[in-house]
């Protein structure tokens, strides 16, 4: 049987201090450096990594910098959300991230796109599929379902899942952020279909054989990917019960910190405890000298830096000696 390699991230996007921002390449290679020996498997463009918010030239700053052979590797795996609040948004960004990989390959796997449900509340399945469908026609890559209630505000259901996953063999991931996890508890048999948890805590409960999940897509794994490798090594290797006090641990440090940023009114929870996290992680001590900016040049704020600082002080973690030197 094929190893599958159960941890994925989705990236966070740093931006540079220029008035119009794009992509910061060496403070993106720097994260990348931290978390190389425990991810492989990156989604670019994701919620958290402002996938929603990112312009043309910000996504083909992504795409140019997974073209380059300094960073990304051949035997890493690389997913693009295609994101938009119209479908016919969504397919024109996806038609761009194929052709701009069509006329020169990324350093990577090329794993496909990231898609989600429409984005409308009052959304009835059959206006689900049929924004599929349309995305599947107009598209050629491999496809990963996402379901994002929290943003989109509908949901896909178990049956309309099954029917999308067997027009077609190009749907080949399915991730679910919602918590309720209804999809993979139905256990509808589609083989040729890995599911990925996107909700935080419950990391061993929720993952195979035990679980109803293949593997995790989350956003943490930005800032705590040892941990979930040490996890996922844990449960490889049997020891269930050093896995469910690591579990543990975790979900109790990720569960205050997004209590903290719930508190926020800008930019999205999934971008900003990350990206605080990170930012402390790699500046050390000397975090107030840098701005944490977000994707509309704004900043976070230093008095939520200072909460997040706490509570990885509290949890055990060293947050003096940043990873960039």
């Amino acid at each position: 049987m094929t190893y599958f390699d159960p941890l994925w991230v989705p990236l966070l996007t740093h931006y540079t201090s220029s008035n119009i921002p794009r992509l910061d390449e060496y403070r993106t290679s720097l994260q990348l450096m931290k978390i190389k020996n425990e991810v492989s498997q990156f989604l670019i463009a994701g919620t958290t990594g402002d996938g929603w918010e990112l312009n043309d030239e910000l996504l083909m700053d992504w795409i140019k910098f997974t073209q380059l052979g300094e960073v990304f590797q051949p035997n890493q795996k690389i997913l693009f959300g295609a994101f938009g609040q119209t479908t016919a948004e969504v397919v024109r960004k996806a038609r761009l991230i194929e052709e701009a990989i069509a006329k020169k390959p990324i350093r990577s796997e090329f794993a496909g796109l990231t898609i989600c449900a429409p984005v409308k509340a009052e959304a009835d399945q059959q206006e689900i599929i049929d924004h599929f469908i349309e995305i599947i026609e107009s598209t050629s890559a491999p496809l990963a379902i996402y379901q994002l209630p929290q943003i989109v505000k509908c949901t896909i259901s178990a049956e309309t899942f099954k029917f999308l996953a067997q027009s077609t063999s190009r749907i080949t991931l399915f991730k679910d952020t919602s918590g309720f996890d209804e999809i993979a508890k139905e256990n509808i048999g589609l083989k040729n279909v890995k599911l990925l948890r996107g909700a935080e805590g419950s990391y061993v409960e929720n993952l195979k054989d035990g679980g109803n999940y293949d593997g995790w897509l989350l956003s943490t794994a930005n800032c705590f990917a040892s941990n979930l490798r040490s996890i996922a090594n844990e449960i490889q290797s049997s020891n269930f019960s050093q896995a469910v006090a690591q579990s543990k641990e975790l979900e109790l440090l990720v569960k205050n910190l997004f209590n903290k940023v719930e508190e926020m009114s800008d930019g999205n929870i999934f971008s900003n405890i990350n990206r605080a996290v990170d930012h402390i992680f790699a500046h050390g001590s000397e975090w107030r000298n840098y701005p944490a900016k977000l994707f509309n040049g704004h900043t976070l704020s230093e008095e939520f830096l200072v909460n997040v600082d706490n509570l990885l002080v509290k949890a055990g973690f060293e947050t003096r000696a940043g990873y960039i030197n």
